[in-house]
């Protein structure tokens, strides 16, 4: 073995220790490397150096035999991407470079079956199929991850049995759910057909997904115009479960026609959108056909799967909170752009789901992340925001009063409360001139630019300024 390889875990969500040592186990069990964690808690550190980031998070207090090192960077997908993409090589992974494979692809979630009837299986089911063009060998997980929802001995619904049955017809393995009981992969298409159209119908007036089998044609109802009128594809949980079914379908050695019916497409919209879409790819890609409706010859694919994050507001948010959770400050709350939500955590360490309204039915406007200094008694809001969405940003962080008399003021009744901004992007400089530009102000708390120099506010709480101190980074504003 190649000792000089190392472990480069690419992902769109803020590396959560939980998570990432799920993953480094599953390495370790599925491709037998010996793992050793030492006496020591697994920790992510941001790569700092003479103040610049460097865009990579290095795992530590953790062994793999033969590997050097475990590196984290944060990318984005082009469509259908999932979670975690994990490649072992000496160098990090090159965008677009496709003999730079991964060897896992991990899913993850915290949606239990008491949460939604459809969302953790369905919703994420396109993911499991659209891969398969980019990296046909990589190796599938749907992981299961939360410490709050905990499986328990009642029966899951139909359409979780149905949909993690689909799942590991495909070869996907499953992580943190005991799939020993209720679940098991189809045997054969019939019991696969049997089985859907068994299961309770849903409300009149929703088109139910249905699978009728003729001698040489499929059919599968299923709407994909949201809403019901719209003609276009835009159903999530549907594109998921449609691409799923039609993808065991294949599995399970049917070669002829499959149709879907009753989707509610209308052929303007196919022929506006010329085959850009994500569910008329995996049409193309394992011979579907719309009902009605005159597919695209041929469908745009994009030409990468991931590049590596260069414009997210994320990128400043996710290295604060990184940077205070490794010198110890806890989080309250997250909510990083583009990432899973999380819940919000008491005093007690006990955790809830926050609404999507506030008491007055007004939306509830949450910052990207809340810490908490216990030594200080401080809670920290931050509003991440792009340099060009500063002003936006500096006002969002005035409408927080919900939050603070509706959460945060109850579970932490006598904190002080500070309200910031965080910014990423740009090539600003405060030592060329750049003090009369708006990003230098009290109420931005971390600017970080396009290089990763790293600019933190002289105002910041003193718990904020002693984390980012043990990375050599001083206020410089």
């Amino acid at each position: 073995m190649n000792s000089n390889e190392n472990l480069w875990i690419l992902t769109e969500e803020r590396p959560k220790v939980s998570v990432i040592k799920k993953i480094i186990e599953l390495f370790s069990e599925d491709f037998s490397y010996r793992l050793n964690f030492g006496n020591n808690n697994l920790v992510i550190k941001p790569i700092v150096n003479n103040g610049i980031f460097k865009f990579i998070y290095e795992v530590q207090n953790v062994e793999i035999s033969y590997i050097r090192k475990i590196y984290i960077k944060t990318v984005s997908g082009n469509s259908s991407f999932f979670d975690f993409l994990v490649f072992k090589q000496e160098n990090q992974p090159i965008e677009g470079n496709f003999s730079d494979e991964p060897i896992m692809a991990i899913e993850e979630t915290k949606t239990g079956d008491d949460e939604s009837r459809n969302t953790g299986v369905y919703q994420r089911g396109s993911k499991f199929v659209f891969i398969d063009t980019y990296y046909p060998n990589v190796k599938k997980y749907m992981l299961y991850n939360d410490e709050h929802y905990r499986d328990d001995l009642r029966k899951p619904s139909d359409t979780s049995i149905f949909g993690t049955n689909m799942l590991l017809t495909l070869g996907v393995k499953i992580v943190g759910k005991d799939v020993s009981k209720w679940f098991r992969c189809y045997r054969s298409l019939d019991e696969l057909i049997n089985q859907k159209n068994t299961m309770r119908k849903p409300p009149k007036g929703n088109v139910p997904i249905t699978i009728s089998k003729g001698i040489n044609e499929i059919k599968i109802s299923g709407r994909l115009a949201k809403p019901a009128d719209a003609g276009n594809i835009a159903h999530d949980p549907n594109i998921g479960g449609l691409a799923m079914i039609s993808k065991c379908i294949r599995r399970l050695g049917w070669d002829k026609s499959i149709t879907i019916t009753s989707h509610g497409v209308s052929q303007d919209y196919i022929d506006k959108t010329k085959g850009n879409n994500k569910f008329l790819f995996i049409c193309n890609q394992i011979n579907l056909q719309l009902e009605g409706i005159e597919m695209p010859i041929t469908v745009p694919l994009p030409e990468i799967y991931w590049h590596y994050e260069n414009s997210s507001e994320k990128v400043a948010s996710i290295l604060l909170h990184m940077i205070c959770s490794y010198s110890g400050m806890k989080c309250v709350y997250e909510n990083h752009a583009g990432c899973e939500r999380g819940y919000f955590w008491n005093k007690n360490n006990v955790p809830m789901t926050l609404p999507k309204k506030n008491k007055n039915g007004s939306n509830l406007l949450l910052p990207d992340v809340v810490l908490y200094d216990d030594e200080e008694d401080s809670i920290i809001l931050v509003e991440g925001k792009k340099l060009s969405t500063l002003e936006a940003g500096l006002k969002e962080i005035d409408e927080y009063q919900s939050i603070e008399n509706e959460y945060i003021k109850i579970y932490y009744p006598n904190s002080k409360i500070y309200r910031f901004v965080s910014i990423f992007g740009g090539h600003v400089k405060k030592e060329s001139g750049g003090a009369g530009i708006k990003v230098f102000t009290s109420k931005v708390l971390l600017f970080v630019n396009l290089e990763g120099k790293i600019y933190l506010n002289s105002t910041a709480p003193e718990c904020i300024k002693n984390a980012f101190k043990q990375f050599g980074v001083s206020p410089e504003f």
